[in-house]
Parts: structure tokens; sequence; C-alpha cells
């Protein structure tokens, strides 16, 4: 991944978090803890994530909370006042996935908070920041400041209910379980029944976690409850443990939230879905029905 060069002190990045009021601070990307340790001894709660995991496989031992994940599998439990974003390329290298960073960032802050985007210190930083202004607009986040031809920018979330929130609403109903926890569940001896939403494409393209059962979410509410009358013959209690997957754990939160909702007790979804499952280097088999094989 390419190095990320700043000019901006951890003192002065600070003085940006605390001008915007933040109490709780979210640090994504970056190679160098400073800005954490800087904003931890000002008194502020921060968890910082890292996009690359350790040499030897383990976290520091810090004053913060250290996470290490990659974008597209990133969905922790709590949300913040600021996320701050050091972008370690540029906005066109294909080596870093730009839009995936910015949507972890945004699905982080809480309803009018602030996002604040670093790029690296570089030559091409004013077009970089056109380009990640355009992107960061597609996210609907307002552009409230910019210094150094851009190379920090503030944005503010929009205070309106959106699909994050829905999300973050929906995932305070249900557990959730990793993709190492699931698979220690599916060994034991009273294994989950998973429930594999995605369509039969992505099943066939991606592969699927052995034993699912396949309930595409357009019709997933009507296999699992018997009011309907067309129940799955997999489901035969409302306290059975039920694992609800996608492909990145984002609609499998909603799916499970609604079984909650008309009466299953034991419903959780799987972080990261189908695709931390497959990043984490665990089992995938070829899927052996579909739904309309019932």
């Amino acid at each position: 991944m390419p190095v990320h060069r700043s000019r901006v002190s951890p003192e002065w990045a600070a003085e940006v978090v605390i001008a915007h009021a933040a109490g709780s601070v979210l640090h994504l990307g970056g190679e160098s803890d400073h800005l954490a340790a800087e904003l931890v001894a000002r008194g502020l709660a921060v968890t910082r994530v890292a996009f690359e995991a350790p040499p030897d496989g383990s976290a520091p031992d810090h004053e913060w909370a250290t996470v290490h994940s990659d974008p597209v599998s990133l969905q922790l439990e709590q949300r913040f006042d600021l996320v701050w974003l050091s972008l370690p390329s540029s906005p066109h290298d294909s080596s870093f996935d730009t839009r995936s960073v910015v949507h972890a960032a945004v699905q982080h802050v809480v309803p009018g908070g602030h996002v604040v985007m670093e790029l690296p210190l570089s030559e091409a930083a004013p077009a970089d920041a056109v380009a990640l202004g355009g992107l960061c607009a597609e996210f609907d986040l307002t552009e409230l400041s910019a210094v150094g031809d851009g190379q920090l920018t503030c944005y503010r979330r929009t205070e309106r209910f959106t699909v994050h929130d829905l999300v973050f609403e929906a995932r305070g109903s249900i557990g959730r379980v990793s993709p190492q926890e699931l698979q220690r569940r599916l060994l034991g001896d009273h294994p989950p029944l998973v429930l594999d939403t995605r369509t039969h494409t992505d099943r066939l393209r991606f592969g699927v976690i052995d034993g699912a059962v396949h309930a595409p979410r357009t019709v997933l509410e009507w296999h699992l409850d018997p009011a309907n009358g067309y129940r799955h013959p997999a489901i035969c209690s409302f306290d059975q443990p039920l694992v609800v997957v996608c492909n990145g754990g984002y609609s499998s939160s909603l799916a499970a939230a609604n079984l909650v909702r008309v009466g299953f007790t034991d419903v959780s979804d799987l972080i990261g879905g189908v695709h931390a499952w497959g990043s984490a280097g665990l089992p995938m088999s070829t899927p052996d029905h579909s739904h309309l094989d019932l």
C-alpha cells in the first residue's frame, strides 16, 4: 500500500477535531499512531483502524482501541462524532478502493457529525482533492472547509435519516457474528441454521457456506413465518438459532431485524457477509440447491 506522507501535525489535527466538538473519534488509515495519541492526551475517546494487520499479527497495547480490518468488512458496533480519514493513496490509484474507504467513514459517523479527509502530501493533491470532493458529494456529504490545496477537507454528514441509520437501528435488535465465530458455532453441538439471502447468481459465482439454506432476500420473511403457509421445511421453531448472510453484511442486518419483528428470538447476521468469510480463508462450497428446488 502506498505510504501516506502528511504535513498535518498531530497537534493541529487535534485542534481541528476539537473545533468540531467531537467527543468520540474514529481514525481510519494512516501509518502513524501520533494523531490517536494526541487526541487521547486531550481527553477524547479514540478508536483507530489500520487497514493492514501488524507483522506479528497482534495489536499494540495503547490507550485507544485498535482494529485491523479491510475497508469493505469494517462494521463497528459504535458510531462517532467525527471520523478522520487518512487516505494512503490518490483517489485514482487502482491499488486502493477509495470509494469503499469513504463508505466505511460515512457509515460510522452520527447524523450531523463530521468527516475529515486527509490526502497524502503529493504534487497531485489539488487534482486529487477535486476528485475526492466529487466522490464525497455522492455520499451526501457537505463540504465545510478546505486547507492546503485541499489536503485537509472537512465535511458534514446530513441529519436526515439515511440508509446507514436504518442499518445501525436494525443491528440494535439482532446479534452479529464474525466469520470465525460462525465457523466455531457450525462445528459445535448445536449449530445455527445459516440463511443465505443472496441471488442464485451470486451463490454460483462466489460459492456458499456449507449447509446454508437458500432463502433469497425477496422471499425470506415468506419462507420463515408460518402465518404465510409456505414455511421452509428447515424452520422448526421461533427459538431456533438463525444466522442470516448476504454478500457484505448490510442487507442481512435489515433482513435479520425483520425476522426478530415477526417473532424469532435467536437471530444474528454475519459481519462482513460472504466477502469476509472468504477473506478469512474459510471453506466455500458449490451450491447444491436454490430456493426454487423446494
